[in-house]
């Protein structure tokens, strides 16, 4: 039952994590475009209106879409020099401490974001007159991205403690 639940749980956030990471990926290479014609037409005609506006508001989505990604992935970094040489219910009980630490940290950090979005709803752009809200609010759906691959690694850590020797 524990099982299913986490596996199905697990593929939902990989989706949802995996979109997330297509649309950062995305920004990423239009934002590679748009410095280039804006470079390139600063000498052959005018710099594009609005890439410094549009730069900084997709650089912020780009970092805070792919943090769950990356969480999936492993890709942060992590020192474990003692932790190695523990046992491995030993080494989830400590994973299981330090996922539950993050997820306080990101559950905060989605509040407070989503409560910002709410405070600069009326907010826009200089050049472009684009709605900050709403990046805020992308960010926001970034970092729950990420505290939802927090609780599949926090479950995956339970269930190592559990049954160790099933994993």
């Amino acid at each position: 039952m524990f099982m299913s639940f986490l596996i199905n749980f697990e593929k939902l956030v990989g989706i949802l994590n995996s979109i997330s990471s297509k649309v950062s990926a995305t920004l990423l290479f239009l934002m590679m475009i748009l410095t280039f014609s804006d470079v390139t037409g600063r000498f052959l005609w005018r710099p594009v209106t609005g890439t410094y506006e549009l730069t900084y508001l997709w650089l912020a989505l780009i970092v805070f879409l792919s943090l769950g990604y990356t969480q999936q992935k492993k890709g942060h970094i992590s020192v474990g020099v003692f932790i190695d040489k523990l046992s491995v219910r030993a080494q989830a009980v400590v994973d299981g401490i330090t996922y539950i630490i993050i997820l306080v940290l990101l559950v905060l950090m989605t509040w407070q974001t989503y409560s910002y979005a709410n405070q600069v709803s009326s907010s826009v752009t200089g050049d472009l007159k684009l709605p900050v809200s709403i990046f805020v609010l992308v960010s926001a759906v970034g970092i729950l991205f990420y505290a939802l691959t927090v609780i599949v690694d926090f479950l995956k850590a339970i269930q190592k403690v559990v049954h160790p020797n099933e994993s």
